[in-house]
């Protein structure tokens, strides 16, 4: 495993033991609840995966230029706009299916809450990433890079899969259990980037790193399935995507 990769990981067990023992804490917030269910779960993991054919080729057609554009001056929030629309047919799906937040794991009860939590967890995730990786930057300097304008449409889009990830794999369950739905959304999660690496001219070598990717999902939804909320997560998968960007020094 490359050092990248074990800070990630580092990083990741980090904020999920700290959200298992702030659940404990948190009881209220976080009580246990049956999963969502389906009267045909079958079709509804059915259209879960049109859209996310949709979303593919939707994200193709950025990458090659299909995309909104904007003054400089609206660059971060035109970004944004770029994103939400890559991941319509999710939002799409629960509007034409006629189904609630809780089948997306997006609970509409004390969110300033459940974001506080995350953002705390999202600190701790960064502590433990810069104090594992050779080379970085410490917490102090780090953090400030994360939360800046200019990772705005990051934020959106790392929101976006989050609410994919979590339509998707709620279908699954109702399908197929908890077990291998896991596995197979966190697989499918994974590999659903390599259309676009292999687009970029991303080496063989990187695009092997999905299924360290995949495994890091797999850990993300044992846990993630237990209080079925999205809000505290997304605070912590996007601090973790932008380890990629903002914990090294700047080259030169």
């Amino acid at each position: 495993m490359d050092p990248h990769h074990l800070s990630l990981l580092v990083g990741y067990s980090t904020a999920l033991c700290g959200w298992l023992v702030a659940a404990r804490f948190l009881r209220s917030l976080w009580p246990s609840r049956p999963a969502p269910t389906f009267a045909h779960p079958w079709w509804e993991v059915g259209f879960a995966l049109l859209a996310c054919v949709a979303i593919v080729r939707l994200g193709q057609g950025y990458v090659h230029g299909y995309k909104l554009a904007g003054p400089k001056s609206l660059h971060e929030l035109v970004e944004a706009v770029n994103q939400v629309v890559i991941f319509a047919p999710m939002f799409l799906l629960l509007l034409l299916r006629r189904q609630g937040l809780s089948t997306a794991w997006l609970p509409t009860s004390r969110i300033g809450l459940r974001l506080l939590v995350g953002m705390c967890l999202a600190l701790l995730a960064i502590l433990a990433f810069t104090l594992t990786l050779p080379g970085s930057d410490n917490w102090l300097t780090v953090v400030p890079r994360v939360y800046r304008l200019d990772n705005l449409p990051y934020a959106v889009q790392v929101f976006c899969e989050d609410l994919a990830i979590a339509i998707l794999f709620v279908r699954f369950q109702a399908a197929l259990g908890s077990r291998l739905s896991i596995v197979l959304v966190a697989v499918l999660f994974a590999g659903a980037h390599l259309p676009t690496l292999i687009a970029l001219g991303v080496p063989l070598r990187q695009t092997l790193f999905l299924f360290l990717d995949a495994g890091l999902g797999v850990l993300a939804l044992l846990v993630l399935r237990r209080g079925q909320d999205i809000w505290w997560f997304w605070c912590v998968h996007f601090a973790m995507d932008m380890m990629q960007f903002d914990a090294l020094p700047a080259p030169g």
